[in-house]
C-alpha cells in the first residue's frame, strides 16, 4: 500500500520528476514531503481495512 501510492505518484507526474540533460524538474513533484503524505494516508487506510477484516478494529494492544 505504501509503495503502490508512491509509484502511482511517480507515474502520474513522470514529466515533472524526470531529470534529463541538466533539467531539474519540478521540485514539488519529487520532494518526499509531497509523495510521503500520500503514501502515509494510503498505508493508514490499508491498516484500518486490515484491522476491520481481522476483527481487531477499536481494540487495544496493551495488557
Amino acid at each position: 500500500a505504501f509503495t503502490r501510492s508512491i509509484a502511482g505518484h511517480m507515474f502520474s507526474n513522470y514529466d515533472k520528476v524526470l531529470k534529463v540533460d541538466g533539467d531539474v524538474g519540478d521540485k514539488k513533484a519529487y520532494d518526499p514531503r509531497g509523495w510521503g503524505k500520500t503514501a502515509e494516508a494510503a498505508m493508514a487506510k490499508r491498516v484500518a481495512l486490515a484491522t476491520s477484516e481481522l476483527g481487531s478494529a477499536g481494540k487495544s494492544m496493551s495488557l
